[in-house]
């Protein structure tokens, strides 16, 4: 407390001697306050606003009353030189903050909550996992003997926790989470117990089979699912992982669709605070334009069917909702995109025990809802895969409630926090 109140009061000295030059002027310019809203300031405007960027020092990012913003910086293009500052914080409807950006050595810097994390372990279970920032899946593997920790690349923010199978299956998974800690690290350990059971963190309260899951990727062309998953190379990249946001790519090359070869990149960000992550899915070798699908697994719903609905004027959503977790709870799961980049909406068929057994390594997708939307050659088609689980809050046992958080969040997107310079 005593060290907090020393950098506040360090800081408030810094601003009230640099009153008269620029700030970052972020505005909310929706009508209803928002929390953890995700803020991006590039590398250009932050030079605008402080001059030369000191290579050696940490940006700090803090309010009118010297109070911190937790922030990272992020080298997306990764040519070795950070091209974004991150941030989120909360905002009052219509609320303006001045904020300034000062310098630091990374030791003196602020250490920000761990809120976000991405997490790739290789290694045996017998023998333990090292988390990499990069690795290949051997071509044709189908996920046994596990080399990868939990079978996948993982990531979590301090609400959920999902995961994408690394290797033929590339299907996507869920963690209900009971506490904000980061646990990726851990699970799928000796030491960890089994993730299929509740524990004090939570649980895997997914089961995916045969399906995409929760928001895994295939091709609809000529009504057939083409999974993106049995390809030549099957690549994970870790492009940042921090306490505002993590951001990691998955590169697939050599995705036979009726004939021809596609290459592939799902570029998957999580922000803290957030039901959801984004996907952007970026494929080449298509000659016209294409319908890229999502799906959510339906193999255990019980009494509600997919559904879908307007969540405001530019996003469609596509949802189930259903005591269909692996605890027996409610469990909701839905895919927000543009409306005018949505084609269809349809299932995949029920798949028999020995035709999944039989063509692992080209498994056919099935007991999946899925919706399409349209996607061009070498240009990125972007959406959102939100998750709710009801152990994590009570309120999601109720559709409603649900859909009002799609509907929320879709007016969030289509007004991000206008960032200036004043």
């Amino acid at each position: 407390m005593i060290k907090s109140c020393f950098f506040a009061a360090v800081t408030a000295v810094i601003l009230s001697a640099c009153s008269s030059s620029p700030v970052l002027e972020l505005k909310n310019e929706m009508a209803q306050a928002r929390k953890d809203a995700p803020v991006v300031v590039n590398r250009a405007d932050v030079k605008k606003l402080v001059g030369e960027i000191p290579e050696a020092k940490l940006p700090v990012v803090t309010d009118e009353e010297g109070n911190t913003i937790p922030c990272q910086i992020d080298d997306i293009d990764q040519d070795g030189k950070w091209d974004e500052l991150a941030l989120v914080c909360d905002f009052e409807a219509g609320e303006v903050k001045k904020v300034r950006v000062n310098f630091m050595l990374p030791e003196k810097a602020p250490k920000y909550q761990m809120r976000t994390n991405v997490r790739l372990g290789v290694g045996s279970i017998e023998e333990g996992f090292e988390g990499t920032d990069y690795a290949l899946s051997p071509k044709g593997f189908m996920g046994l003997p596990v080399i990868y920790q939990a079978e996948s690349v993982s990531w979590e923010n301090d609400i959920m926790g999902f995961r994408n199978y690394f290797d033929c299956r590339n299907a996507k998974d869920l963690f209900g989470k009971l506490a904000p800690e980061m646990i990726m690290d851990k699970i799928g350990t000796q030491e960890s117990g089994s993730y299929h059971e509740l524990s004090d963190w939570g649980m895997d309260v997914l089961h995916v089979g045969p399906s995409l899951g929760a928001g895994g990727l295939a091709l609809f062309h000529k009504d057939s699912l083409y999974r993106l998953g049995s390809v030549d190379s099957f690549e994970f990249q870790l492009i940042t992982r921090g306490p505002v946001r993590s951001v990691f790519e998955l590169n697939l090359k050599g995705w036979l669709v009726d004939g021809v070869k596609l290459d592939a990149q799902e570029k998957i960000s999580v922000w803290a605070g957030k039901y959801w992550f984004q996907s952007d899915v970026l494929v080449k070798g298509l000659d016209d334009e294409a319908e890229l699908a999502v799906g959510i697994v339906t193999s255990y719903l019980k009494n509600n069917k997919p559904f879908s609905f307007s969540a405001n004027s530019e996003f469609s959503a596509v949802a189930t909702h259903d005591i269909q977790s692996m605890h027996e709870d409610y469990l909701g799961m839905g895919i927000l995109l543009k409306s005018d980049e949505k084609v269809r909406e349809g299932d995949a068929p029920v798949l028999s025990e020995e035709i999944v057994k039989g063509s692992r390594w080209n498994q056919p997708v099935g007991q999946t809802h899925f919706v399409t939307q349209k996607i061009k050659n070498n240009q990125t088609a972007t959406h959102y895969f939100f998750a709710v689980w009801e152990q994590e809050n009570i309120k999601w046992a109720e559709q409603k409630n649900f859909e009002d958080l799609m509907k929320t969040q879709a007016e969030e997107l289509s007004s991000p926090v206008m960032v200036s310079i004043k």
